[in-house]
């Protein structure tokens, strides 16, 4: 009978493989095609650092980072910031740096710029910043079991939530299903579209 999946803190302890979890979620995603092309290898590495410090960038700016697990098995990890109306801290680009050395100049460039038209999208009254997440391939339903993990944790601090996705029409409706809209789209040069969504906190709703 498989393990039941459960959602809890992300435990220190789990931070590398967390990030190669999400590197290897991420390893094909839109965003990262747009930055143009790298070796395999390349992306892997980038991908790896980068999550790795997103996951300390959260850990010291009071967010918090879910983990969806069977057992011992990590199948998926959300990554979210309480203040999510602030913009990353200047020491957190000095967090990020390994991961760019490593992707090279051009990629470097397209993604600060897609970055930074994606913070500008931002909106600037409180929020629960869902900022990343992602699941092992084999694994469906994880992501839907986190994003719920999530919001709840954003209505028990009385904040709405905020995301961008890439996954397509089928994730925003299930994201729609789950009390979300959506807000904009961005067009990445591939010709992908980032949708992003906001949720209002059902507490500031009623009241």
């Amino acid at each position: 009978m498989p393990t039941r999946l459960e959602t809890r803190d992300l435990a220190w302890r789990d931070t590398w493989r967390a990030a190669r979890l999400l590197a290897d979620a991420y390893a094909d995603g839109a965003i990262w095609a747009a930055a143009g092309r790298m070796t395999r290898w390349q992306r892997q590495v980038s991908l790896t650092l980068l999550y790795l410090a997103e996951l300390l960038i959260c850990r010291w700016e009071k967010g918090f980072a879910i983990g969806a697990a069977r057992g011992d098995r990590l199948e998926g990890v959300l990554i979210s910031y309480t203040a999510g109306e602030r913009p990353t801290p200047w020491w957190g680009w000095v967090l990020r740096a390994p991961a760019c050395l490593f992707a090279g100049p051009v990629a470097v460039a397209r993604c600060v710029r897609i970055s930074g038209d994606l913070e500008r999208l931002k909106p600037r009254e409180p929020h629960v910043w869902h900022a990343v997440l992602g699941r092992r391939g084999d694994t469906p339903g994880v992501g839907y079991v986190l994003l719920r993990a999530g919001q709840a944790r954003a209505d028990s601090l009385g904040l709405p939530g905020y995301l961008e996705t890439s996954a397509g029409d089928e994730q925003v409706e299930i994201n729609v299903l789950l009390g979300w809209s959506v807000v904009d789209e961005y067009v990445l040069r591939t010709g992908k579209v980032v949708r992003t969504m906001w949720r209002d906190c059902p507490a500031l709703v009623t009241s």
